[in-house]
Formats: structure tokens, sequence, C-alpha cells
């Protein structure tokens, strides 16, 4: 393949009217992403950093956890759930507020590394800020899951720990709800940049890897999150119905983030491999049908000079075709299969002690 001449970059640095240099911009479209972001507006608000504000959310909810249970006749009285089962939701919040930031920052390198190669680098700048509007809808649709993971406890638990699991799961959930509609906006965010025109090589992918990790980051922090849960779970609740859904939607989205971040940029490779291909194969049958009119007069020197573009070009484009047209490695895909099998093996013990327990 023909390098890329400096003139393939000049949309990087070339500042437009209207718009601000790369470093201007890229600072401002930081801060202007966290102003905007709803966890770290009410973290900012209560003059907290985004390790304190998850601490104290974590602590309220445990402080409500022990309230509910001493109004209810005590800290033995745990009620179906057991004190400990009651416990998932200060966890996974403290988790979720602890990891929503880290994705955050993770992201900003991740699409800034596309820069050099976007046709329109102004969309790198609009895929940093965040929507409040979409965030306000996956926070309310989160609290009415919340409310019917819930129900079952209205009937069968006090009215204090009732109230305690319906709070905590509308804040659980909410938080989950927002960390997914994150994942999934900037997914389409990094689709718009790919439609407006990337500049991509095949055998050059080192400016996609950031991208690659921010994806794999995304998978994780599911699969880390799944993990804490199922530790406090017991065997009647996975093996109901709501558990069975709760945690089969949460590893299907794992997944789903991780290849669904990644797809715009797999299509956009398929096309330039598709592209440079049909130049190849191009080239590849004029080079052979002048080989085969010229053999017949041809010595066995200029013999050899007609084939070699042609074994030139049918190499190259076997090159092509093994290339990959995804934007990351093997071992990436690998780390991120095997971080599945965590969970599968904690669900599996949990659900084994469960049936030995009850035997």
């Amino acid at each position: 393949p023909t390098p890329r001449s400096s003139d393939d970059h000049e949309p990087a640095s070339i500042a437009t009217p209207g718009m601000k240099p790369q470093s201007q911009s890229h600072s401002h479209s930081h801060s202007h992403s966290h102003s905007h972001s709803l966890v770290n507006q009410l973290a900012g608000f209560l003059g907290l950093n985004q390790l304190a504000f998850a601490l104290v959310v974590g602590l309220l909810l445990v402080l409500l956890l022990v309230l509910a249970a001493y109004a209810q006749g005590g800290l033995a009285v745990g009620g179906r759930l057991g004190l400990w089962q009651l416990g998932l939701a200060p966890a996974i919040v403290v988790y979720v507020l602890g990891v929503y930031p880290l994705l955050q920052e993770r992201w900003v390198p991740a699409i800034d590394a596309l820069r050099p190669l976007a046709a329109r680098p102004e969309f790198i700048d609009r895929a940093h800020p965040v929507r409040q509007r979409g965030e306000w809808a996956a926070l309310l649709l989160g609290a009415a899951f919340a409310v019917w993971v819930s129900s079952a406890s209205w009937s069968t638990e006090g009215r204090w720990l009732a109230g305690y699991v319906l709070v905590s799961n509308i804040v659980m959930f909410g938080l989950m709800a927002l960390a997914i509609y994150g994942g999934l906006l900037r997914s389409r965010q990094l689709t718009r940049i790919v439609g407006a025109g990337l500049q991509l090589d095949l055998f050059d992918r080192q400016l996609l890897t950031p991208l690659a990790r921010w994806g794999q980051s995304v998978s994780l922090a599911f699969v880390g999150g799944i993990c804490l849960s199922l530790l406090f779970q017991s065997y009647e609740i996975l093996t109901t119905l709501r558990g069975v859904v709760i945690y089969s939607i949460m590893v299907i989205v794992s997944l789903t983030l991780f290849f669904t971040s990644m797809w715009s940029i797999h299509g956009a490779l398929v096309a330039a491999q598709e592209r440079e291909l049909a130049v190849v194969r191009k080239h590849w049958n004029q080079a052979r049908l002048e080989a085969r009119h010229g053999l017949a007069q041809a010595s066995a020197g200029e013999a050899a000079r007609l084939y070699e573009p042609v074994v030139v070009l049918g190499a190259y484009e076997s090159q092509l075709l093994a290339a990959s047209t995804w934007p990351f490695n093997p071992k990436i895909v690998k780390e991120v299969v095997a971080s599945l099998i965590a969970p599968v093996l904690i669900y599996g013990l949990k659900v084994a002690l469960g049936l030995s327990g009850s035997a």
C-alpha cells in the first residue's frame, strides 16, 4: 500500500472558522463531558471527587439498611433475603460509581486517537458531550425495572426492609442503566465518526488499539459487576425467574457492548479491504493478460519478467485477504471471552452448593 502523505493528516490540525485548535478542543470537550454527566454533576454539586462520592452513597445505603433492620426488630432480622444479600445494592453502587468515571476517562483518548484518521475531525469533538435527556430516560428505565425486581419483597419482607430494597434497587439499577446507556451512546457516536469517513490501513491499526482497549474495559467492567453481585446471592434467588433474567441480561450486555463498540470500525475495515482488493485484482488481471499475449514470442528471461507482476500482485492479494478486519488482536478477544468464565463458574458453584445444602 502507498504510504499516506502529510496532506492526509491536515484536517486534524487545521482549525476551520468557528472551531478551536485540537488541544483546546480536546480539553474543552473533556470538561464539557464531565460537567454534563449526571453522576459527575451531582458529585461536583456536593463538592466531592468520584471516589468520595461513591463511598458516601454506599455508606448512606448501608446506614439505611441498618436503620430498616433495626426498626423491624434488630440487626439479626434479615427476612427471607438475609442481611448479607441485602448488602448487594451498596456494593454494586460503589462499584458502578467507581468504574463509571474510569470508562469516561478511557473513552477520551480512545476517540481522540481517531482524529488523524477522521475525514471530519469535528465529529470527534461532538463525541465527548453526554446527552442529559438520554441519561434521565436511562435512569427512569432502570428505576422501573427496579420496581419490578423489588415487587417480590413487598409480600415476603417487612415494611421497613421492603422499603430499603425498593430504594436501594432503584439506585442500583438506575446507575446500571446509566452505565449501559453510556456504552451504547458512545458506540452510536463512533458509528457516526466512521460513517463520516476514516482513512484506514489494514496493515497499520495501531491507532485503533486504544479504542479496542476501551471496548474491552467496558466489557470487563460489567463482568466484574456480575461477579461481585453473584457473591451476595443465594441459591434460591439465582434459580428464580428474576435471577435468571437479570444475569442473562448482564452477560449479554457485556458481550454486546464490546462487539457493538467495534462493529462500525470492523465495517470500515472491510470496506477498505474490498476497495484495495478491487484495485489489486484490476492490475493483476491486466498483468496476466499482458503475460499471456507476450509469452508466445518471449524468451526465458522475458517470460520471467512478464510473470513477475502477476506473482507479486497475487501475493499481495493473499496478504490483503489474510489481513484482519477487526480493530483488536486475538489476545483481546481471548481475554474478554475468558473473563466470562468467572461469572459462569461462580454461578455454577453457588447453585451446586445450594443443591448440596438442600439435599
